[in-house]
């Protein structure tokens, strides 16, 4: 006859209830995630938690953004002569040039994730090159036409997984709106990456969602 254990039967009830618990909240989780993992180079997987409004474009981009892009095309020199055709294709061009694009339909705001490889037998840049490259895009940014009333700064930050990262902050009027930038600069294997995150400035509620989503974001490293 076989003793029966009261306080051995217990403790596994418990632990059933505990693990049948951790299951189902991780279920949850699981289900409720909208993590996306882009593959932005054959070793690298650029990971980011859209919320609710925001959607990842990895093919296509918006075509409220590719109407966005043209308008603002529009208005640099090279596109006097140019046809609405032509613009058009030199629009959808730079937005392709991108691994990625995290838009938020209702304001237009949008992030452009871009990785770019070193170039071979060059050294990986520093903190100090990663900082130049930050202040050299807001230059680029002054640059620009329909830009004015520019004000940046730029100091060191960190993206989870990247070696070197600099962020370049600025406030400017484009067509008189006020907008608002947020420019990610680093290296990370061999690579630069390029997070540039554009919304107007109007719309707190947006920039805190960013924020967050960057501020959770990870760079990560994987195996083919």
């Amino acid at each position: 006859m076989v003793a029966y254990n009261k306080s051995r039967e217990g403790w596994n009830s418990k632990m059933f209830r505990r693990l049948l618990l951790v299951t189902v909240l991780l279920g949850l989780f699981a289900a409720s995630s909208n993590a996306a993992g882009v593959r932005v180079a054959e070793n690298l997987v650029f990971m980011i938690d859209p919320v609710s409004g925001w959607t990842v474009h990895l093919d296509n981009p918006p075509e409220a953004l590719v109407r966005e892009t043209v308008r603002h095309l529009a208005h640099e020199p090279a596109a006097a002569r140019a046809t609405a055709e032509q613009i058009e294709v030199v629009a959808r061009k730079r937005l392709a040039a991108n691994e990625a694009i995290v838009y938020h339909a209702s304001s237009g705001a949008h992030l452009a994730i871009d990785f770019s490889p070193l170039e071979k037998g060059r050294p990986a840049p520093g903190a100090k090159a990663v900082q130049k490259s930050a202040q050299y895009a807001a230059q680029s940014l002054a640059n620009e036409d329909d830009v004015s009333h520019l004000e940046w700064t730029v100091a060191a930050a960190e993206i989870d997984g990247a070696r070197e990262t600099s962020l370049l902050v600025a406030k400017f009027l484009k067509h008189g709106r006020p907008m608002v930038f947020r420019g990610y600069v680093g290296t990370v294997e061999r690579h630069w990456f390029f997070l540039y995150f554009t919304a107007p400035e109007d719309d707190p509620q947006v920039l805190e969602e960013m924020a967050s989503m960057l501020a959770h974001a990870s760079i990560r490293i994987v195996k083919n």
